[in-house]
């Protein structure tokens, strides 16, 4: 076999950055002795078909549906290449999400008409909501893919994987985007410090991707910064674990090795409110590059952040958003209408936190009503009208404060 294993992201996918668990999937495998090729079918589409961005990212079920079907009437070729690149290869990887799992099942149907001996292996997020295999003989991995995919690879004939986890992520090579082009994305290389969250909010499904929470060094984040940054004369990071401050002393450690080995990054990451944040660390985040925060609000009332399992207070938040902005860093917040429990006067209560907070808050990053992905409230409809009626006057209130926002990230995880 030529190329033995091909990854493959179909879309629509977000189209930023390379798609991460591709990289670390096919660098695992390639350190292990296995021929492997990524394929990003998600990025070469949405320049085949010259969409918006705003249009290709935007949730919409009809265009989810019917989008294998365009490609195949409309652009035969793209996936006449496709096969054709794939056609001596062994194995086949999905990555799997819920917007592109009926291209996927699609794509997927028609590799295994064209060539019925190949081995279909399905990974990703949403094998959470799948109990079976979803093509005959097919494969499938809940929960991370590296050790399941080596052991299906080196033949294996079990079927479904759940939740075998590496113990120790310090033994990962560093990430190989050698592969993936980074040219044709925005010239910014995501990275996990972590896997996991150690917080179990509970309108998230970060908590039931993986069973543990584990997270490299500082040590072994910077040495691979420096490494990634000199292979690809590229200084924009950005950090996609749940939480950058899951300890303030492994933090404090990565900022201060960027900044005494004068690296020079620009990063971002996603950050949780946290009690006493310390001014000091917060500047010393700012030195070291970080140019963006995304700070998980979701309510700036008592009542809503309880019913949400945030950890924190209103009190507390105010504080902590007050630390950032006195350190200069540039941070984001997000918010959450629409949570079971929550009243008018909790909705009020938040609207007049964001009031009170404004000059402390540099921009609203995303406001959406709350959806019961997880299936948490059987019988419930969500998003419910009360949810949409107050994300509606919510906008109007920032825009008579003039408080800045994401225009796109409004209701934008709504169907």
């Amino acid at each position: 076999m030529q190329d033995s294993v091909y990854i493959i992201q179909a879309p629509p996918f977000w189209l930023k950055t390379p798609p991460l668990a591709l990289v670390y999937l096919s660098t695992w495998l390639k350190n292990n002795g296995c021929k492997t090729q990524t394929i990003d079918l998600n990025n070469q589409l949405f320049k085949e078909l010259a969409a918006a961005p705003g249009d290709w990212l935007k949730l919409n079920t009809h265009m989810e549906k019917s989008l294998f079907e365009i490609v195949k009437n409309k652009y035969p070729y793209v996936l006449e290449n496709f096969y054709q690149t794939i056609k001596d290869s062994k194995y086949l990887g999905f990555s799997l999400f819920k917007r592109n799992q009926n291209f996927t099942f699609r794509l997927a149907k028609d590799i295994r008409n064209k060539f019925p001996d190949k081995k279909i292996i399905f990974g990703g997020p949403q094998m959470l909501f799948f109990k079976e295999s979803l093509l005959r003989d097919s494969f499938k991995v809940t929960g991370e893919g590296e050790i399941p995919f080596l052991e299906i690879i080196r033949g294996s004939d079990k079927k479904n994987y759940e939740f075998k986890e590496l113990d120790n992520l310090d033994e990962l090579c560093f990430c190989d985007f050698s592969s993936t082009g980074l040219n044709s994305y925005s010239r910014v290389i995501p990275l996990l410090s972590s896997r996991g969250c150690p917080h179990k909010c509970n309108f998230c499904s970060e908590r039931l991707l993986y069973k543990k929470f584990r997270h490299h060094s500082p040590e072994y984040m910077f040495e691979q910064i420096k490494f990634l940054k000199s292979e690809h004369l590229i200084n924009n990071f950005v950090f996609c674990d749940s939480l950058i401050n899951y300890s303030r002393r492994w933090l404090e450690t990565l900022c201060n090795l960027l900044i005494k080995h004068r690296l020079n990054i620009n990063w971002e990451a996603q950050m949780r409110v946290e009690d006493k944040f310390p001014l000091g660390l917060a500047r010393l985040i700012k030195q070291s590059g970080c140019y963006n925060l995304f700070v998980g609000l979701e309510s700036g009332s008592d009542t809503t952040l309880k019913n949400l399992n945030k950890g924190f207070s209103a009190a507390t938040a105010s504080e902590f958003i007050a630390t950032l902005k006195k350190a200069e860093l540039h941070f984001e917040i997000s918010l959450i209408f629409g949570h079971p429990g929550e009243n008018n006067k909790s909705f009020k209560e938040t609207l007049v936190f964001i009031k009170q907070n404004k000059t402390n808050i540099p921009k609203i990053a995303q406001a959406n009503p709350f959806v019961d992905y997880l299936g948490t409230f059987p019988g419930e409809y969500f998003p419910n009208q009360q949810a949409k009626k107050r994300i509606n006057l919510f906008l109007r209130m920032i825009k008579e404060e003039r408080i800045p926002y994401t225009k796109s990230f409004i209701n934008n995880l709504v169907y």
